[in-house]
């Protein structure tokens, strides 16, 4: 973060939390004001819409365990049924509005970043955009992610990206025009 971009704020905190942000922040190798910074942006892109987007936070075992209990095809329907509605609802009231850049920072940041469903990253090339989530949901996490996916880009939209899967992970490739 460059000075420019940054601002003062000064604040008083409860003395045991001050202890244990140093202890954190010592822990992972970075200063407290980058760790705070890390939290406050958190807060601000997530934490806050949370509730109102109804979302919940579940342990990455139960939902693995969940989509292993579908054959192929339930775990790709459940996913083509959720990703008609949800992202899009979600989508308008997140960013107010929905674009192609509104789409990619939904998968990235509220499915990925912040719904801790897998890590995100991407290739942009002068013909595609690539996108590719790893994941630890096993095969029927990637049936669902296809359906999910390829319902969420289609409903928002209008698009059909390619989409390929392997048992931990799913690649999203559209064609730049």
């Amino acid at each position: 973060m460059t000075l420019s971009n940054s601002t003062v704020r000064s604040f008083r905190i409860d003395k045991t939390l001050s202890e244990t942000l140093n202890s954190e922040a010592e822990r992972m190798g970075v200063s407290v004001n980058a760790m705070i910074n890390s939290v406050l942006k958190h807060y601000a892109e997530f934490t806050r819409f949370q509730s109102k987007l109804d979302l919940l936070v579940i342990h990455r075992e139960v939902l693995r365990s969940l989509l292993m209990r579908l054959n192929d095809d339930e775990a790709y329907t459940l996913g083509l049924e959720m990703g008609k509605e949800v992202p899009n609802d979600t989508i308008l009231f997140w960013k107010k509005n929905v674009s192609f850049e509104s789409v990619l920072e939904y998968i990235e940041k509220i499915v990925c970043t912040y719904g801790y469903i897998g890590t995100f990253d991407e290739l942009e090339t002068n013909k595609h955009k690539i996108i590719v989530i790893r994941h630890r949901l096993g095969a029927q996490g990637s049936r669902f992610l296809l359906g999910f996916m390829k319902s969420l880009i289609k409903q928002t939209l209008a698009l059909e990206p390619e989409i390929d899967t392997t048992d931990y992970s799913v690649k999203i490739q559209f064609e730049l025009k």
